[in-house]
């Protein structure tokens, strides 16, 4: 019975939306990642990115990570009503960057969430666009420099809330990201369930089985989830049938069947592993899924 409920909520959508303008209207997103060079050497690797992205409510921040021993960026987007309501705390969703990207490169979501909020589709919230290295997988690499995931859970996390009027519970906190960065939110919503609330991915590189990387992996974490926190969540996957990550979906999508662990998967056809594509079609839709989880949990005065 469990496992029927569980089915009915993973629904499959395949819009037919004109994207021919895409780049002209959304400049800053960042395009396909099919084909981007590789960048394995951490030294060629750019950790502070400020760029003038024209986005209302946006502005660039570093912070000195101890463990990386480096100035890193972030940007952040601060609704309207940061400015205008002094008093008030607000919700925050990470969005963690693709492969061979920064802070910058794939932060143009932030128009979505602007003008969600100004139409009243979402409850005002705080995005946060770190930079997680270009190749990092949001990981710690042992004998290297590179500590990705403690630079966001251990670094970064605390200093917003210290100094931004965030509300500082789990709830309250949501994680997503595209392709590198969705695998990495995934990962580290499902590895620490007492900082994020609620995750959602584009075109996620999950593993593939729950032996991959010595088992510090999605099967595994979500394995590891307490019968609450398997009740409380509420995952968004959106990925495309010619996109290269497509196959790696199903086998954990069916393994979070057998938790029973909730998900809507929105399946596109004709789509390959492109941002900006992905951002027109279910950018709304997965910041919307995101908001009403938050309220959900209770975040939302």
């Amino acid at each position: 019975m469990q496992l029927n409920a569980i089915q009915s909520s993973a629904w499959f959508l395949k819009p037919a939306v004109c994207v021919a303008l895409l780049w002209v209207l959304f400049s800053s997103i960042a395009k396909a990642a099919d084909g981007a060079p590789k960048m394995k050497d951490p030294n060629t690797w750019k950790w502070n990115d400020p760029q003038d992205l024209k986005i209302p409510g946006m502005h660039h921040g570093t912070i000195e990570s101890a463990s990386m021993k480096r100035t890193v960026g972030f940007n952040i987007y601060l609704p309207p009503q940061y400015e205008k309501e002094p008093a008030r705390r607000f919700p925050v969703v990470y969005f963690l960057h693709g492969s061979t990207g920064t802070e910058s490169s794939d932060a143009g979501l932030a128009r979505y969430v602007h003008a969600e909020i100004f139409a009243g589709s979402i409850d005002p919230v705080i995005y946060i666009f770190p930079n997680g290295g270009a190749e990092s997988g949001y990981r710690d690499w042992p004998d290297s420099y590179v500590k990705s995931e403690t630079l966001i859970v251990r670094e970064l996390l605390p200093y917003i809330d210290r100094e931004y009027r965030t509300i500082a519970q789990p709830g309250a906190r949501g994680i997503c990201g595209f392709s590198m960065g969705g695998g990495g939110a995934m990962r580290l919503a499902l590895k620490y369930p007492k900082l994020f609330g609620t995750a959602a991915s584009l075109a996620a590189s999950l593993e593939q089985t729950a032996e991959d990387f010595g088992g510090d992996n999605c099967f595994r974490h979500a394995s590891a989830l307490s019968q609450n926190d398997r009740d409380r969540l509420y995952l968004y996957f959106v990925i495309g049938e010619d996109d290269s990550l497509y196959l790696r979906h199903g086998p954990f999508l069916k393994y979070l069947n057998e938790l029973g662990i909730r998900y809507t998967y929105v399946l596109h056809s004709k789509v390959t592993h492109n941002l900006g594509v992905y951002t027109e079609l279910s950018g709304r839709a997965m910041i919307e899924h995101l908001s009403r989880e938050l309220a959900r949990n209770g975040s939302c005065p």
